[in-house]
């Protein structure tokens, strides 16, 4: 009986030691799994960050302030006017053109401000960033803005050359001869032509208060109304129909180069043509998703 219960005993403790072996070698075992876990999760996130030197793709839209699109690789805001509208540079491009962006971090192929939004940005985020001027494309060229009066006359008479008529109107001159005002497409009459003295004399012909769209076709351009006509002082005053709120939104084209109309005052009568592209002098607002890390 007593060896018996010394069998048992040492049975009993050594089955203690076991379990309290097991217990032991699973909370190491679980501490190193969280170990390892933490570990991979730590390397993961490092690898997934953009930093300098690195080339990423990224998905973007590019707005101006006022909402209006002016680029984006997403082939759906492209498309999608009524919920994008876009700006008056804006280029539609093919379908499958609308591709991720891919660039390397720093290398100053991007805008200096896209640049450094995208540093320090994890694979999958989307940050939305507003860039001053001088993040951007820079101001703009003072050289290449014309200040021109809201109310301006025009001579209701004109004197040419034959040559100078032809370069003007674009056929020869003769006597009766009606023709279009190339910038206000108005008619003009041959009113005396003097071969001897080499002088065409031109009498603008316009219809008081019509209005005359000038600077382009269609959506570009814009009009301006005739609201009086003065024999004695030989002046065809014109109103240009613009008023502040076509500020940034009316392109032209003088016949060589494309402007916009920016700076319309109505209480001082001026307006601008901008002769700069469009984004220059712009704050802009650049919503932007990194979608990988290529190296």
């Amino acid at each position: 009986m007593r060896s018996f219960r010394l069998s048992r005993d040492v049975t009993g403790a050594v089955n203690v030691l076991l379990i309290v072996l097991i217990a032991v070698l699973m909370v190491s075992a679980s501490t190193v799994v969280i170990l390892i876990y933490q570990g991979g999760q730590s390397e993961e996130s490092s690898d997934d960050v953009v930093a300098i030197g690195q080339t990423i793709k990224v998905d973007y839209i590019g707005k101006l302030l006022d909402g209006r699109v002016f680029d984006t690789s997403l082939v759906s805001v492209a498309n999608d006017d009524a919920s994008y509208p876009k700006t008056l540079s804006f280029t539609k491009r093919s379908n499958s053109s609308y591709t991720p962006l891919s660039f390397e971090v720093g290398a100053g192929r991007m805008i200096s401000g896209f640049d450094e939004a995208v540093v320090g940005m994890k694979v999958g985020e989307t940050k939305t960033v507003t860039l001053t001027p001088d993040e951007a494309y820079g101001d703009m060229d003072p050289s290449k803005l014309v200040t021109f009066q809201l109310t301006e006359s025009v001579p209701l008479l004109m004197t040419f050359t034959a040559s100078s008529f032809k370069a003007e109107y674009g056929v020869n001159a003769a006597q009766g001869l009606t023709v279009a005002d190339p910038m206000y497409g108005w008619d003009a009459t041959v009113y005396e032509f003097d071969v001897q003295a080499d002088r065409v004399t031109v009498k603008n012909v316009p219809t008081l208060n019509a209005l005359y769209h000038i600077y382009g076709t269609g959506s570009e351009g814009w009009e301006v109304k005739v609201t009086s006509m003065d024999s004695n002082a030989n002046l065809i005053t014109i109103q240009h129909q613009l008023d502040e709120g076509d500020s940034d939104m009316i392109k032209g084209s003088d016949g060589t180069s494309t402007f916009f109309i920016i700076d319309v005052d109505e209480t001082n009568g001026t307006a601008v043509r901008n002769y700069n592209t469009e984004l220059l002098g712009k704050s802009l607002v650049f919503t932007i998703t990194i979608v990988s890390i290529v190296e």
